[in-house]
């Protein structure tokens, strides 16, 4: 898929959505990597639990895609995007990104998918072309050779959870979370953080993607908490908060989770989500200029029926932006000058202005709360 050009007009929204998620097959080879158009693999999912925000991925890697092109593209060459499922198994994950680095001459790959997926690309690729790995994450990915720039947990939690603990009295906290290396190592750093601060984890759960949630509600309910802290990621979310909510435990127990975004939120549903808060770097209803324009201009290229933006989008929006930005400064493609560029980079995006510092991009953190289908922002914590 090309996005060469101008933005895309909103009349041309399903054509544009149509030819990005459909794989270019034959006649493309590898082709010199230094002449024509510089093709970037998009890595976000089609399937699994993590699909509920693939479409607004697809269409904010166009709009980042196409804006970039209007200024000159990357190094002077303009994008073309190829596309490849990153849902599902993580080995097949591999497969599909060898064949786009392999056979459809992808010059870098960005991906929004879980770290699951991540850790087993890396092993696979890594050192073949630059990867940017743009949601949040756990942190500790320096030796993946992954340019990894969404919130860690430190940086995405601890105003948060200081503010229940502190301003609610929150002191008994419970974890839920899927089965793998984020929720665990999040979960990790939670419980030591509660503990440091007097509070006290009276319960840690896990759940395969795809198993039944049912059996926790009685657990969490018998362990009676302040907050139930929710890694449960995508799709995984809505079961689980329906049954929470039809037990009438919403009613006295806070929910903070860290993975529910815009479309996960309108999923379960405005009755199911009292006291659902979630700790984010994005929420589509930050009122920034940076935002507002941003929102603009996603509204004006696809139309006020697109798929929702959420810090899972934005970040895939973020990470086109990012490699862009990335590329200027080193003024090359080769992955030990790009890496070497990354410390102290600072791009732009709809958050703001962030920063690289200590292999970690900066920014702030905000805490909202579901008012039924949408994010009400209380307030921003601040990670510089």
């Amino acid at each position: 898929m090309s996005t060469r050009g101008r933005t895309p007009a909103r009349r041309s929204t399903g054509s544009l959505l149509d030819t990005l998620i459909s794989q270019r097959r034959g006649g493309q080879g590898s082709g010199p990597r230094n002449r024509g158009p510089i093709r970037i693999g998009l890595l976000v999912p089609f399937q699994g639990a993590d699909a509920i925000w693939g479409p607004s991925c697809q269409y904010s890697a166009v709009l980042a895609a196409a804006e970039l092109n209007e200024n000159g593209g990357i190094l002077g060459r303009q994008i073309e995007l190829l596309a490849a499922d990153a849902g599902g198994s993580p080995q097949a994950v591999v497969e599909r990104a060898r064949d786009l680095v392999e056979r459809q001459g992808a010059d870098a790959l960005v991906g929004v998918h879980l770290s699951s997926v991540r850790v087993e690309l890396a092993r696979a690729l890594a050192g073949r072309v630059p990867y940017v790995f743009a949601p949040l994450f756990e942190g500790a990915t320096e030796r993946e050779r992954v340019f990894s720039i969404g919130e860690v947990p430190e940086r995405q939690f601890a105003g948060p959870v200081s503010h229940f603990m502190e301003q609610r009295k929150s002191r008994r906290w419970f974890l839920v979370g899927n089965d793998y290396v984020w929720p665990r190592a999040t979960h990790n750093w939670v419980r030591d953080f509660v503990a440091k601060h007097g509070g006290e984890v009276v319960g840690d759960e896990y759940v395969g993607l795809g198993h039944d949630t049912a059996h926790l509600i009685d657990v969490i309910e018998a362990a009676n908490p302040d907050v139930l802290f929710l890694s449960l990621v995508g799709s995984e979310c809505v079961p689980f908060n329906r049954m929470f909510a039809e037990r009438g435990l919403s009613r006295r127990i806070i929910r903070l989770s860290g993975a529910i975004e815009e479309n996960t939120l309108m999923a379960i549903g405005a009755e199911n989500t009292e006291n659902l808060y979630c700790a984010a770097g994005y929420f589509s209803a930050l009122e920034t200029p940076e935002n507002r324009n941003f929102l603009k201009r996603y509204r004006d290229a696809f139309g006020v029926t697109a798929p929702v933006q959420g810090v899972l989008s934005e970040a895939c929006y973020e990470g086109l932006r990012f490699f862009g930005a990335l590329t200027a400064r080193a003024k090359s493609l080769d992955l030990d000058i790009l890496s070497q560029a990354f410390e102290g980079l600072t791009f732009e995006s709809p958050r703001g202005v962030t920063t690289v510092r200590n292999g970690v991009a900066t920014g702030p953190t905000y805490l909202a709360r579901a008012d039924g289908t949408e994010f009400e922002i209380l307030r921003s914590f601040s990670n510089d």
